[in-house]
């Protein structure tokens, strides 16, 4: 909204409906559904009594995929005869043999094939809608962008006796699925360094901690610094304490993360995976290992160590590439620019 605004449009959010759901059960499909029409219909009778002049001439709606479903946004564009955009619909990982989420999908995609634009963030997003609309696909690729007006942060303390040590940080919710399987990677890949002069400050906490602090058991515990959960000021605090980012990002699908990290000066090691390219340039602002490939990662992390110019010079270049390239300032050009076009 802020991106819109900075771009000059008078944006207003239309409705707080919640259309997503963690349950895949039909009896929950079907009340998302009624509500949402019903809000629909509350949302046509309320625009259609005031001047056309002052009605919407835009609907924008983000990220419609499998667990939440656009049924608003189709109904009230085509009510008042104004174009509808998606930004990041997408199809996520649900599904497996029994796919319980194939009504939900099926919802999303019939609310998706009515978008007359979709602004797209990742290949695979573009890839899914390709196939999915075929020759009827307008789509606009626009680069992820973020807040980058953090105000003044201030570096975080680091244990006395870590000083002229390497120093890595690390971040991520500590709950099961990509995120826990990511930190037990992370273990994996710091107990398989043979050199001993670094550090590793790990941030955050969840209800996997227990969990993930035992696979780390393996590596001493003088190397490790453990912070728990913290408010996110105080992340971007340790971020800036610090000497590089270091994420595996299996299968994550952007890693906003990364663009935190570089803003804060920092150089990120992590897997080539899905979304991480987009927001991490391999060889200027970090390094991208092969997907899985430890041995890979683990020499990046030794180059980091071995060369402080390095570290400095490529965490300049990456402040600078989230500045100019992911800025809320970068992205309302973007996204204007797509309108004007895509419209």
């Amino acid at each position: 909204m802020k991106a819109l605004h900075q771009a000059g449009y008078a944006v207003d959010l239309a409705s707080r409906y919640i259309c997503y759901s963690k349950n895949s059960d039909n009896e929950i499909l079907q009340e998302r559904k009624s509500g949402a029409i019903q809000e629909a219909k509350r949302l046509v009778e309320q625009y259609q009594c005031i001047d056309v002049k002052e009605r919407p001439q835009i609907w924008i709606t983000y990220h419609p995929y499998c667990k939440a479903p656009d049924w608003i946004g189709p109904i009230v564009s085509n009510a008042l005869g104004i174009p509808y955009v998606t930004v990041e619909a997408a199809r996520t990982g649900q599904g497996g043999a029994e796919d319980l989420w194939a009504s939900w999908r099926e919802e999303a995609q019939r609310g998706i094939k009515q978008a007359d634009l979709h602004l797209v963030f990742k290949p695979t997003d573009r890839a899914y809608l390709a196939e999915l609309l075929g020759d009827q696909a307008r789509l606009i690729d626009i680069q992820p962008f973020m807040n980058v007006d953090t105000g003044e942060i201030a570096p975080q303390s680091l244990p006395p006796s870590w000083n002229r040590t390497t120093t890595f940080v690390t971040t991520g919710m500590m709950r099961k699925g990509k995120k826990d399987k990511n930190f037990f990677m992370l273990a994996d890949i710091f107990s398989g360094l043979e050199r001993q002069d670094w550090k590793l400050v790990i941030v955050g906490g969840g209800p996997e901690e227990a969990n993930i602090r035992a696979a780390f058991s393996k590596i001493e515990a003088s190397h490790l610094h453990w912070t728990g959960q913290v408010e996110h000021a105080e992340v971007l605090g340790w971020m800036k304490a610090c000497d590089a980012f270091v994420w595996p990002g299996w299968k994550e699908p952007i890693g906003m993360v990364y663009l935190e990290a570089q803003l804060m000066g920092l150089p990120v090691i992590a897997y080539k995976s899905m979304g991480v390219p987009l927001v991490v340039k391999d060889g200027l602002t970090g390094f991208l290992a092969p997907e899985e490939n430890k041995a890979s990662i683990r020499a990046a992390l030794e180059k980091t160590l071995d060369n402080k110019a390095l570290r400095q010079q490529m965490g300049v270049a990456a402040k600078k590439m989230v500045l100019e390239k992911h800025s809320i300032d970068a992205g309302s050009k973007q996204i204007k620019k797509a309108l004007a076009i895509g419209l």
